[in-house]
């Protein structure tokens, strides 16, 4: 055996063996700790007003999004939370890369997760809220969807928006199948503060649709009345917010996108065992007419709406190809979100 041969192959020191393990260790976390910091050093979350939004709210203003981002190797990531107006606003701005992760209504989710596959890939990070929404008219002549004249006008927020959606599922309920848009000419689009004006004093409107807060402060005046509440009348139990972001920010992220996630699921729980700090962190990033003790009364009353895992994907999809709204449904709800959640349960 040569010299060679004999250093090559003869047994190594135990020290040598433990500097050598130690050595591989610390390559192994110069590695780990140089591949999180690959991530995004800060996070955009654009948001539009309303209690839908009041997990982001409250991850924000009680440190959840930090912490989870700490917690899976990103400390020095800060998170910024945009207010803008209009689910088109967020659309154009997650598509044109101004924010990372955009507030969605599930109907508007479908029609980007449609429209941008193979390209940026928007999809659902996580659900916020299964939020009910109520039809409210100023006419006691109103009993039924049957009652409406072809002259009155429901409000909404856009044709395209949840709150279309449900009036055309109640149309096809009431009036048969092939008749979701038979009340589509009696809406009309108006913010949720001028269409509360506007029914409450019967300025061209006859009907509204709206979720809470809006829901609340009408079903205790009494210059309305409700005809139902959407999730009653039409059995089904659905999704009304989500937080939507694009394939790349996901790929890039992946423990960012964990730690929203993460972070949303314990403001919601947060939210649920205490409605009054909820409503305080709600009443200061927003302007609104409720009370605190109204606002606290509101979150305890719809306690069990919060979660991250949908509801009514596959429902709302079906409808959406019945109307013509999109071309194909998913075969099933996960194609429609991003992991960890489409690892969870829904529908």
């Amino acid at each position: 055996m040569s010299l060679f041969d004999y250093f090559r192959y003869a047994p190594r020191p135990r020290a040598q063996f433990a500097v050598a393990a130690l050595s591989a260790a610390l390559a192994i976390t110069c590695m780990s700790r140089a591949q999180a910091q690959t991530e995004q050093a800060e996070v955009t979350v654009a948001v539009q007003y309303g209690y839908a939004y009041l997990p982001v709210t409250v991850a924000d203003k009680l440190g959840y999004f930090t912490e989870a981002a700490t917690e899976r190797g990103q400390p020095e990531t800060r998170f910024v939370i945009k207010r803008i107006s209009g689910a088109a606003s967020i659309n154009d701005a997650l598509i044109s890369n101004s924010v990372d992760i955009g507030g969605y209504g599930l109907y508007g989710t479908l029609t980007a997760w449609q429209k941008t596959q193979g390209k940026i890939d928007i999809k659902a990070l996580c659900a916020l809220v299964a939020g009910d929404n109520g039809l409210y008219v100023n006419d006691p002549s109103i009993k039924s969807l049957a009652d409406f004249k072809p002259g009155d006008k429901i409000a909404v927020t856009a044709p395209n928006s949840q709150q279309a959606a449900l009036l055309q599922m109640a149309a096809e309920q009431a009036f048969g199948q092939g008749k979701a848009h038979q009340m589509d000419s009696l809406m009309v689009a108006l913010p949720h503060p001028d269409a509360i004006s506007s029914l409450l004093n019967k300025a061209g409107i006859k009907g509204y649709i709206g979720p809470n807060p809006y829901s609340y402060l009408l079903d205790h005046d009494e210059r309305v009345s409700k005809l139902f509440d959407f999730s009653k009348q039409l059995n089904m139990r659905m999704t009304s917010g989500v937080l939507a972001t694009t394939g790349k920010f996901v790929k890039q992220n992946p423990q960012l996108t964990e730690a929203v996630v993460a972070a949303i699921a314990k403001a919601d729980d947060f939210i649920r065992d205490n409605p009054q700090r909820a409503a305080e962190l709600f009443l200061a990033s927003e302007p609104s007419k409720l009370t605190p003790e109204q606002t606290q009364d509101m979150l305890a009353k719809v306690r069990n709406e919060w979660g991250i895992q949908p509801s009514g994907v596959m429902n709302l999809a079906a409808f959406m190809v019945r109307t013509g709204a999109l071309k194909e449904a998913p075969t099933d709800w996960r194609q429609v979100f991003f992991d960890p959640v489409a690892k969870g349960e829904g529908n």
